[in-house]
């Protein structure tokens, strides 16, 4: 049983074999499969605990033939002869991601479907989409108690985003989602309270200026 999510990032798998990268316990590929999502996946994964995890996981399912566990770093597990299908990335920061694709797209045949989960600051996640022949085809955010997830997915296809759109997703400013309105509002508070303890303790006009540019940009979106 997959978290919400876990859950979302299913619905937008397609085609005939996933890539699961930081796939910690196999959890994502075990339900692709059971679900008839895909039919066969390959886990990569770079820290041993899970990756042992992974591999017994698969193993409990009985799904050896159709689930392939592989020990590395990011997309080095992953070659052109795979010939995958999607690929998902998911649960960590949006620098790693972006560092992970941009370190890794080459391993990659015919630029398969990119489901990209961030826990945190996915502008320069888009920033390599953009410059890797991709373009954004849906964004989501999740939220699960106090946590806001976002969900990008893209596909091979040029694209041409301003700076606005990197940094809040070009569909979720179309969309405007209520939980994409709840997280820029926390967000908004937060850079509030960091604005008025800079103006108190610190002499740095530069961070107090750089702050104040964010404040004004969230409460932008957030009055549209």
């Amino acid at each position: 049983m997959l978290d919400a999510r876990l859950q979302k990032v299913s619905e937008f798998i397609i085609g005939e074999k996933l890539l699961d990268i930081g796939s910690d316990h196999a959890y994502l590929p075990i339900e692709a499969i059971r679900n008839g999502a895909v039919r066969q996946a390959i886990c990569g994964e770079v820290v041993k605990g899970p990756f042992d995890s992974t591999v017994n996981n698969i193993r409990r399912e009985g799904m050896e033939d159709l689930i392939e566990a592989r020990f590395g770093s990011g997309l080095e597990v992953a070659s052109p002869d795979d010939e995958v299908d999607t690929v998902t990335i998911c649960g960590m920061g949006g620098p790693l991601i972006a560092e992970i694709l941009e370190g890794g797209l080459h391993n990659l045949d015919g630029q398969p479907r990119l489901v990209l989960q961030a826990n945190t600051y996915t502008y320069p996640i888009r920033k390599v989409l953009a410059t890797s022949g991709y373009h954004i085809i849906d964004e989501t955010v999740i939220r699960d108690g106090r946590h806001f997830y976002e969900i990008i997915v893209a596909e091979p296809g040029s694209s041409n985003y301003d700076e606005k759109q990197l940094i809040f997703g070009p569909i979720l400013l179309e969309k405007r989602e209520q939980a994409f309105i709840e997280k820029l509002e926390r967000e908004l508070e937060h850079q509030r309270n960091i604005y008025g303890n800079l103006k108190q303790n610190s002499s740095n006009t530069e961070k107090i200026d750089e702050v104040a540019d964010t404040i004004n940009a969230l409460k932008e979106v957030l009055e549209q």
